[in-house]
């Protein structure tokens, strides 16, 4: 019985674990659709402010106002895509993602997130323009996104979610296949032998890995003989069962070899590196931006000791002008008022 609820609770905390993967891809996919519709209204607003800012500026008026909200816009985008803006020598503006036109002047060509293949919807999914070519992203927000939903580590790339599920099923049809080979080599107490301890599906092994309903019904079908007369005291399968514990084939392939301690450790390792490293990341990153704001603002910021010292300067000028008008007003009323009755 003890051996039963213990591969139980295996099972089902790989399950677990499995479940919780994918509804992290899930809701990690649910973001990149919000992240592509906010791309999409801020395109929208972009080429709205375009329209406008060139109907008043055509005339030679000033659309300041329009420009800084436009600016604002960008800076937004930019957090979520790596953003190019360049303005023609007709005031027409345009925004390009890694190379392509977002918004032309007052056009926009839309983003979509949805399956590569349209005859398989739930199949893997791909970030395209809506003409149906791919977009390869830089930078932004939407970039870690898809990295995160689309890394399977494989020749380079960031080991996201799949990365983490395929070395779960990994795990799962591995430790299956090692246990159920050595278990039907024994015999159970009621002679039988050749039974799986555990059942899965080939296609999702982490999600459906079980233990076998055979097991489940019947606990004398527990393969612990070596031999089919044995008896009870006959144990030898179950210790050689227990000694695969021990053997470092038993995961043959790959940076994961080894036991299945060092199959988990390895897994462990290699997402204590990952977080280690994207907290660098993140921390360079942030002293980098901070850097360029910083020089940003020194060109196009407000200096509040500058702005002060100008308004003294222009409040001295005022009160100065105000006191040669006054003595203008002063000298012509002498001039006609007093003056003039010698005259008379």
């Amino acid at each position: 019985e003890p051996v039963k609820e213990t591969a139980i609770a295996l099972t089902k905390h790989i399950n677990e674990t499995a479940k919780r993967l994918e509804n992290l891809k899930n809701e990690t996919e649910f973001i990149i659709e919000t992240k592509v519709k906010q791309v999409n209204d801020i395109g929208d607003q972009i080429a709205a402010l375009n329209k406008q800012i060139y109907a008043l500026e055509i005339d030679g008026n000033s659309a300041n106002d329009l420009r800084d909200q436009r600016d604002l816009l960008v800076d937004e985008l930019s957090k979520i895509v790596n953003v190019r803006g360049d303005e023609s020598t007709d005031w027409k503006y345009k925004v390009s993602v890694s190379g392509i036109t977002l918004v032309d002047h007052d056009y926009v060509t839309k983003m979509e997130y949805g399956p590569k293949d349209k005859d398989n919807i739930n199949g893997p999914k791909e970030l395209k323009w809506s003409n149906g070519n791919h977009i390869n992203l830089r930078s932004g927000e939407l970039k870690g996104l898809l990295d995160l939903v689309d890394g399977d580590g494989e020749d380079g790339k960031y080991r996201g979610i799949p990365y983490y599920q395929n070395k779960l099923d990994e795990f799962a049809k591995g430790f299956a296949e090692g246990i159920n080979n050595q278990h039907k080599e024994g015999y159970g107490l009621d002679g039988s032998t050749g039974i799986d301890f555990f059942t899965m599906d080939e296609k999702n092994p982490a999600a459906t890995i079980a233990v076998s309903n055979e097991i489940i019904e019947d606990l004398r079908k527990i393969a612990v003989a070596g031999g089919k007369t044995g008896g009870v005291e006959d144990n030898k399968n179950l210790l050689e069962i227990i000694a695969l514990r021990e053997d470092n084939e038993f995961f043959p392939d790959g940076m994961s070899k080894g036991n299945p301690d060092d199959f988990i450790k390895a897994i462990l390792s290699n997402m204590a590196v990952d977080s280690m490293q994207a907290k660098r990341m993140k921390g360079t990153q942030e002293i980098v931006m901070k850097n360029i704001l910083r020089r940003r603002q020194s060109e196009s910021g407000v200096s509040i000791d500058e702005e002060i010292g100008n308004l003294v300067k222009f409040q001295h000028a005022y009160v100065s002008a105000a006191k040669m008008i006054t003595t203008f007003d002063a000298i012509l009323d002498v001039t006609i008022n007093r003056l003039g009755l010698v005259g008379r």
